[in-house]
């Protein structure tokens, strides 16, 4: 069975946990999580691929250094924007 996969998302998914577990000043709820990622992934091209169950990290790990690095930039951006207006008052996180 093949299926499509955003190897895009995959990878803001994974890099956001890296990002924020070295990030105290950050609100790490779920909304703000959902928010970050979709700051980020709007401002990142996506990267489709087609493949099978079995393929999907195989493919993803080769795919994923390629954009590793404007990830980090785009969810340190998103970070921020977040952060100075989130959806949720602050005694909410």
């Amino acid at each position: 069975m093949f299926r499509l996969f955003n190897v895009m998302e995959y990878t803001v998914s994974e890099t956001l946990d890296e990002v924020l577990r070295s990030r105290e000043d950050v609100c790490k709820c779920p909304r703000c999580r959902l928010d970050i990622m979709a700051i980020a992934l709007n401002r990142l091209p996506p990267s489709y691929v087609v493949t099978s169950k079995g393929e999907v990290i195989a493919r993803t790990n080769a795919l994923r250094q390629q954009f590793k690095v404007d990830v980090i930039r785009a969810i340190t951006e998103a970070i921020e924007i977040v952060s100075k207006t989130p959806h949720h008052s602050r005694k909410d996180s």
